[in-house]
């Protein structure tokens, strides 16, 4: 697989996402102001959205169904709920939530500040710390968190979306497929591209990503970040 970062196929893109108005304008440092209780609820339910419909995270999203989750509730209560709001892969997802919410992540938000906005690598080793802290959380998952709570600047958040993006202009093979996105050395190049991308623009990776988001469209029934 070759993933073309030419100068021509970089300023293409640069040029199709100038003037695209994300719906959700990135704030870097949001994380310092967040309260504990969001952090957790943020970082569970980005546990969950692997696989699993917007409409069916929404749904526990905004329901007292997700403070109960926070709580020290059986295995099978956790399970229940989850069914309930139709989260794929329930009863696996029962650990993932489990971890999540035995995490301090103010202290872990913290600890990790030094990697904060300060280069791509920088980022990445933060990530990684956190996946390996974390269960089912990959490095999608992880950098929708970390761009979610403002902290990162160069993670790229690849999905679907952005994959498509990428072919349009050229810069991703069109025999790419999204399931092969998880792979790192994969996930790594389209990463590097995206931040060659947002350097063009004089933008982080993080506003990158919103404007691919507004620019592809958010349809209602796709997985989420899938």
């Amino acid at each position: 697989m070759t993933i073309i970062r030419d100068r021509e196929k970089i300023e293409k893109a640069a040029i199709i996402l100038e003037d695209v108005k994300p719906s959700n304008p990135f704030e870097y440092g949001k994380w310092k102001r967040i309260p504990k209780s969001s952090l957790v609820k943020i970082a569970v339910v980005r546990a969950l959205s692997p696989q699993t419909r917007v409409s069916n995270l929404r749904s526990l999203e905004y329901s007292t169904d997700l403070d109960k989750l926070l709580t020290d509730i059986s295995d099978e209560r956790i399970e229940v709920i989850l069914r309930k709001h139709r989260i794929r892969f329930p009863k696996r997802k029962v650990k993932a939530v489990k971890l999540v919410r035995s995490i301090n992540w103010v202290g872990t938000i913290r600890a990790l500040e030094k990697f904060s906005g300060r280069s791509l690598e920088d980022e990445r080793e933060a990530r990684i710390r956190i996946m390996k802290r974390t269960f089912g959380m990959g490095l999608k998952t992880v950098s929708d968190f970390l761009k979610d709570i403002g902290f990162s600047k160069h993670l790229a958040v690849l999905d679907s979306r952005n994959l498509r993006f990428l072919k349009s202009v050229g810069i991703a093979p069109e025999n790419l497929k999204a399931s092969r996105l998880p792979d790192r050395r994969i996930y790594y190049e389209l990463e590097d591209a995206e931040n060659e991308i947002a350097n063009q623009m004089g933008i982080t990776v993080s506003e990158l990503d919103e404007k691919i988001m507004t620019y592809t469209g958010t349809p209602k029934e796709l997985p989420h970040r899938i």
